[in-house]
C-alpha cells in the first residue's frame, strides 16, 4: 500500500537553514499544520500524530552541524541542551527517543522507509512527495 504525503515549505528561498528548516515528514494528515505544531513534535511536546499514530522523531547525530542548526530552531539553544532535553524526556517515559541518523540524506531515506516519522532538513531538499506545507 502506497503512504500518502504532503508537501511544505517553510519559507520561500530555494534552500533551507537554521531559521526556516524544511520539513519532511512520512505521514497523511487531515488538519492543517502550523509552526508551532512542528516545534512542539522536536521539544517532545506531542508524541502522538492527530489521528492517534505515534510519532517518530528523526535527528542527525549530535556531533553534526544540523544537529546544532535543529536545537537552535527548536529550542532557541546549543546542541547540548537539546540532547539533555530529549534525555530527559525518554528516561521519565515522556517521549519516545528519537532516531540519530549520520547525515540529511539517511533523515530522507529513514523517513521514506518508515510512517508516522519526521525530520528537519536544513542544508539539503527532500523529495517533494515528503514535504510538508504549514500554515
Amino acid at each position: 500500500m502506497r503512504a500518502h504525503f504532503l508537501l511544505l515549505f517553510l519559507g520561500l528561498s530555494l534552500f533551507c537553514d537554521a531559521q526556516n528548516p524544511e520539513v519532511i515528514v512520512n505521514q497523511e494528515l487531515q488538519d492543517a499544520v502550523t509552526s508551532d505544531d512542528i516545534k512542539s513534535i522536536f521539544i517532545g511536546e506531542q508524541s502522538f500524530w492527530p489521528n492517534g499514530d505515534p510519532l517518530c522523531v528523526v535527528l542527525p547525530r549530535s556531533q553534526t552541524d544540523s544537529f546544532e542548526q535543529t536545537a537552535q530552531w527548536a529550542l532557541e539553544s546549543d546542541g547540548f541542551e537539546y540532547q539533555k532535553l530529549w534525555l530527559s524526556l525518554v528516561f521519565q517515559g515522556r517521549s519516545n527517543a528519537p532516531v540519530f541518523v549520520k547525515n540529511e540524506r539517511e533523515i530522507i531515506e529513514y523517513v521514506q522507509d518508515h510512517p508516522g516519522c519526521i525530520g528537519l532538513l536544513h542544508s539539503i531538499s527532500g523529495p517533494i512527495e515528503l514535504q510538508l506545507p504549514l500554515l
